[in-house]
């Protein structure tokens, strides 16, 4: 079913999706399409492949456990890691990603 005008999809250049439990702080959503349009992220296409051959298609944040939800039960607490320690001294590059270039989604898709 068709609910509007497709003719303003040429328009879109960005789409952010958010399911019901993600909580998306302000500005995050500016600095993710930032993040988007620097030269060395901005994918390249290879319209014989019909595939993103270089930079990134799909930019995805960090997806964490809140210190709350991590008390909800014992499976949660034992699989959320360290929650409510400040990110960033945690944090550690994906060594796939690096070593060959290629990421993982973690996410839900059509």
């Amino acid at each position: 079913m068709q609910t509007g005008d497709q003719g303003q999809l040429a328009d879109v250049r960005y789409v952010i999706t958010l399911d019901a439990d993600t909580q998306l702080p302000r500005d995050v959503g500016r600095r993710l399409v930032g993040t988007a349009i620097h030269p060395l992220n901005r994918p390249r296409i290879d319209h014989t492949l019909n595939r993103v051959t270089g930079g990134y298609g799909i930019l995805q944040p960090r997806v964490s456990v809140s210190l709350l939800s991590s008390c909800e039960s014992l499976f949660a607490s034992i699989f959320s890691g360290n929650t409510g320690i400040d990110p960033y001294t945690t944090a550690v590059s994906d060594v796939y990603q690096d070593l060959v270039g290629e990421g993982n989604y973690t996410g839900k898709t059509l």
